[in-house]
């Protein structure tokens, strides 16, 4: 198992503790839309923690070399546009696709 991968597990089992537990409560916010919101907002939670693995090689890649130019990043994320300072990462699960546009940036939905 590669350290990034691993990474990626870690965040995502932490997201789930510190908030997705919630989502297995009936009724824990008082509305019916409630389950589909937890949903949501846990599919958001797993893809930023994919993003957050990406951001580490990139940032490895930048203390090693001083660019961005030639990191590597794991399926699914995919490195759409790469430059000295900075980068647009995609990530698409299903019908969701979101990018990442960093250093420093936060996921939102479509493409880079």
């Amino acid at each position: 198992m590669s350290a990034r991968f691993g990474l990626t597990i870690g965040l995502t089992i932490a997201a789930v503790a510190f908030g997705g537990w919630r989502m297995l409560v009936p009724g824990s916010d008082g509305a019916s839309s409630g389950v589909s919101n937890e949903v949501s907002s846990l599919v958001s939670t797993t893809l930023q923690a994919s993003f957050t693995g990406g951001q580490a090689s990139l940032d490895a890649q930048r203390n090693a070399t001083g660019s961005y130019v030639g990191a590597v990043v794991q399926p699914p994320l995919t490195l759409v546009r790469v430059d000295a300072t900075s980068y647009c990462l995609q990530l698409q699960k299903g019908a969701v696709l979101q990018h990442l546009v960093g250093p420093g940036g936060t996921a939102v939905p479509g493409p880079c």
